[in-house]
């Protein structure tokens, strides 16, 4: 979620409320000339109304009218949720849902006390902010349109509350025509708690020796009423095994790189700045005749990607040879094409370069390349690009858990799936291996992987478990 997105979603129901606040003025001036003298209405009173209906226009529709009935009657009591999983992910993308969610209720603690003076009470607007956040969550669980979460609730209320202090300082100083200690502290409490938890949240992960693991649960599947079979033999040896480093991962530095060498290359400008899409970081680019192209750099493994929007159904016509030695000589002059990577003509149109990964990652303790380059070639300059060649630094080896012990883990339900598990589902678990993921630092981490057929071949899932001690 970045700003752009961000903006767009907001919008259109800002243009709802525009024409709102015209309709509620126009009204306003005609009660003001029929029916003032007899009803009067302050127009600061009615402004902060108006502003208030419109923030409400505006959050009810980002939060459930912009949104697809996807979900349903999903529920999560649990707290901070939120945080584990902005932390297991350490996603700059999660980090600001929290902090856009508190941003979205700062107006409606801002307007509460300038509305009426009995607003000014710290419980009334307390209570009227878990009521407002309530009826949003509600409404997303009945239409099915979002997630009823606590978290969203808190983060909702605190939002609502900064707004509150804040304004309560200028209210005071208004009335009082001085500032106090105590107002200024409740002001910046909020905003210094966060920066604070944020802060150490940092200092902790940046002195731990590996990064996290995106595919931890934010919280812990109810095994409860869950049958589990074990099909398959589990060792209680624990080993040794290799890790690495790839230092592409997370580095925005190598994606502008590649957009400067991809822009000289084909001849393209860059259009804006750097769009942010869940953790993945796009680059736009035109060419002469005004097409786009989008450069996607997967900052989770270093990878990208070239593609355009455009309908290549033309028969090719051009020479794949001459292409091929073009764009070998351009991914090796930019050291991203290894001299032993294996060429291949997929198809008509599809060339692409192949290296394989070690067998024996876990005790081969060498850096390794691994991957492809995938090009499908079109009769227009620029092709499509799939780049998925990562280079591993061999940098430690650790002590693992046995299977055994990951299968421990694995029934305390400390394990995410993409739909959890329901209550009466059974867990047949046929096959455990060891193989390697990134974390969020960029290491290349040993991991079990236990194959499970939920509810008799109803379907396959993969549940991944942290192999090192």
């Amino acid at each position: 979620m970045d700003l752009i997105s961000i903006v767009s979603g907001l919008l259109p129901y800002v243009k709802y409320s525009i024409f709102f606040i015209i309709v509620l003025m126009i009204g306003y001036f005609i009660y003001r000339k029929f029916y003032q003298e007899k009803y009067p209405i302050h127009l600061s009173k009615f402004i902060f109304i108006t502003l208030l209906i419109c923030w409400f226009i505006v959050v009810f529709g980002i939060t459930t009218l912009s949104r697809g009935a996807k979900y349903t009657e999903q529920i999560n009591f649990s707290l901070f949720t939120s945080y584990v999983n902005a932390w297991n992910k350490w996603s700059l993308t999660e980090f600001q849902l929290i902090i856009f969610n508190m941003l979205m209720f700062v107006p409606l603690g801002v307007l509460l006390p300038l509305i009426h003076h009995k607003n000014k009470s710290f419980w009334r607007v307390l209570v009227i902010s878990i009521i407002f956040t309530s009826c949003i969550e509600i409404s997303q669980l009945i239409t099915g349109k979002g997630i009823f979460e606590l978290d969203d609730l808190l983060h909702n209320t605190i939002g609502s509350l900064a707004g509150y202090f804040i304004v309560m300082v200028f209210i005071f100083w208004n009335e009082q025509r001085q500032l106090t200690f105590i107002p200024i502290v409740k002001a910046i409490s909020i905003p210094l708690v966060f920066i604070t938890l944020f802060g150490v949240a940092n200092v902790v992960y940046n002195t731990q020796e590996f990064g996290n693991l995106p595919f931890k649960p934010a919280q812990k599947q109810n095994m409860e009423h869950i049958q589990l079979q074990l099909e398959t033999e589990l060792s209680n040896k624990s080993s040794n095994a290799c890790v690495y480093y790839n230092k592409d991962v997370n580095d925005i530095k190598k994606g502008k790189l590649i957009a400067q060498s991809i822009a000289k290359q084909f001849n393209l400008k860059q259009q804006g700045g750097i769009r942010i899409e869940v953790d993945n970081r796009i680059f736009t680019f035109q060419d002469d005749e005004g097409s786009t192209y989008y450069l996607t750099y997967f900052m989770s493994n270093g990878s990208w990607s070239l593609s355009s929007d455009n309908i290549h159904d033309a028969p090719l016509k051009v020479d794949i040879k001459q292409q091929r030695k073009l764009l070998e000589n351009w991914l090796k002059s930019e050291g991203l094409l290894h001299n032993n990577a294996i060429y291949q003509q997929q198809d008509e149109r599809t060339i692409r370069w192949d290296l394989a990964e070690p067998e024996h990652l876990q005790s081969t303790c060498e850096d390794f390349s691994k991957g492809l380059v995938m090009i499908s070639l079109f009769n227009q300059q620029v092709p499509d690009i799939l780049f998925e060649i990562s280079d591993n630094e061999m940098v430690a080896k650790k002590q693992l858990i046995s299977p055994q012990q990951a299968y421990n883990v694995l029934v305390t339900g400390e394990f995410s799936t993409y739909n959890p598990l329901q209550k009466g589902d059974t867990l047949t678990i046929t096959d455990v291996r060891l193989t390697y993921t990134y974390d969020t630092k960029g290491y290349y981490q040993p991991v079990y992987v236990f194959t499970c057929i939920v509810n008799e071949q109803d379907y396959l899932i993969e549940v991944l478990i942290s192999a090192i001690q």
